[in-house]
């Protein structure tokens, strides 16, 4: 009687087809392209850079013809990862779907056998079968209604024919621009052990009896990741999510980081060392530095990534790997006019400035990414940086701005990712999460990072800004 009920409810239930695997397969393959396309990127760059003496109108053409390049290359990198995306976030209905019938079918068996038991009427029988097949459409017009909003997306972002009509600023940040970092490989070769010192701190910031030092990027390009960890750490509320998804295992003599995969489900990743030229901690004293709950969050992310695509990420993904959620972003491209024109104004409407400003004020994080109009460079005038930094910075990063601090020319980092700090009616503070920023001649500001710009160079340079979920 087993076997039959099962057959009846397999018949009522049927299945939902499609490979939540096949689809990651093909995500996976288009993040590597983007990868490739990243490196091709960084070949331009290098090009342009290579020959600064080099002037006239050969020249001139030279470096404009590379920067079409650059940006469109960019632009497919940009449709690439939004692809990739979405056949990630499909791949995950699919799998709730299918696990979702598997749970219907034992309902159903488990029915059945109890109706036969009791020699139930046939009528109830019968509605049994009716309900579980009614419940069955449902869960697959789910999938049908999730496979063409996929199929929509993945039009308007022509990530499948390799050009990109785009969502993104730049899509990857910090792999192979000018924001990727300070080296010139992906900085993930060398490992540093924890040191019992090293470890007795962590220990302490992971349980809350310890603060640590705002991020701190050297040569790995995943600004975009460090600027999202930043980003949560600008809350109580965010710095204690932080703390509750690390903790040490005395077993395994590892950290035991808590991150989450393409299906929103827990993954623990165990972490022994930590990236030699990635986040550079907190300042010891002494010109000494040590790995800090953010460099155990960096290394996690890596060994989850596979190290060397660590570079070349997004804050959305950051975003989800961090707290389940995914990013929700806002750019200055967008539809209007005439049969959903494409719109590129480097504008915010005043809806999406609404948005990110609520999101600021409601400790969600913020991380900003610089793909906008850098045709006639990259200065911000009337910037303030914190030149005058002090210890209660590091608390209250958006106090940090006064009078004290130099305002001038400085330089917005192309192809990079910021922590946003705050806003006002004019202006707009940022982390950079090189821990400095540069004055417009290139020289080092001297600074923490922390920049204020206005409000009309923000929507210049940073056409995409992505807000993170309500902190679990």
């Amino acid at each position: 009687m087993g076997l039959s009920a099962d057959a009846v409810a397999g018949g009522v239930v049927g299945e939902v087809p499609g490979s939540p695997g096949g689809v990651l397969a093909v995500a996976d393959s288009w993040r590597a392209s983007a990868r490739m396309l990243g490196e091709a990127a960084d070949s331009v760059v290098s090009s342009r850079l290579a020959t600064p003496s080099w002037q006239g109108l050969s020249a001139e053409a030279f470096r404009s013809s590379s920067r079409g390049l650059e940006r469109d290359l960019d632009e497919s990198i940009t449709g690439l990862l939004d692809g990739a995306h979405h056949l990630e976030a499909y791949a995950r209905v699919l799998v709730e779907a299918q696990e979702a019938l598997e749970r219907l079918r034992a309902l159903v068996v488990s029915a059945l056998m109890e109706a036969v038991d009791s020699a139930a009427p046939a009528v109830l029988v019968a509605g049994v079968r009716y309900a579980a097949a009614g419940a069955a459409v449902g869960i697959r017009a789910r999938v049908s209604i999730a496979a063409m909003h996929t199929a929509a997306a993945l039009n308007a972002v022509g990530a499948g024919s390799g050009v990109a009509s785009g969502t993104g600023a730049g899509g990857a940040y910090g792999g192979g621009v000018a924001g990727a970092g300070k080296g010139e490989d992906d900085g993930t070769r060398e490992k540093t052990a924890f040191s019992d010192e090293d470890i007795r701190r962590l220990r302490r910031q992971a349980d809350g009896s310890a603060d640590w030092d705002p991020v701190d990027q050297e040569s790995i390009g995943d600004c975009y990741f460090l600027a999202t960890l930043d980003a949560y750490s600008l809350s109580e509320e965010g710095e204690q999510f932080l703390r509750d998804h690390v903790r040490w295992s005395e077993e395994d003599q590892a950290f035991i980081v808590t991150l989450y995969n393409f299906f929103g489900f827990p993954e623990e990743i165990k972490v022994t060392d930590y990236y030699t030229n990635g986040n550079q901690g907190d300042d010891l004293g002494g010109g000494r530095r040590g790995p800090n709950l953010m460099s155990v969050y960096e290394r996690a992310y890596g060994q989850y990534l596979g190290d060397h695509n660590l570079p070349n990420g997004r804050p959305a993904d950051a975003m989800r790997a961090i707290s389940g959620q995914y990013g929700n972003p806002v750019d200055t491209r967008g539809t209007s006019g005439f049969l959903g024109a494409v719109r590129e104004d480097h504008k915010y409407t005043d809806e999406e400035w609404a948005q990110i400003e609520q999101a600021v004020q409601d400790g969600r994080p913020v991380v900003a990414g610089t793909g906008g109009d850098f045709s006639d460079g990259s200065t911000a005038s009337d910037a303030t940086a914190n030149t005058d930094a002090d210890v209660a910075d590091k608390q209250h990063p958006d106090a940090a701005i006064d009078g004290r601090d130099r305002t001038g020319d400085y330089r917005i980092v192309e192809g990079h990712a910021y922590t946003v700090i705050a806003i006002d009616e004019k202006y707009v503070t940022l982390r950079n999460p090189w821990a400095h920023n540069n004055t417009a001649d290139g020289s080092d500001a001297e600074d923490d990072g922390i920049i204020r710009i206005t409000r009309e160079d923000y929507e210049k340079y940073f056409n995409r800004t992505d807000i993170g979920g309500e902190i679990p």
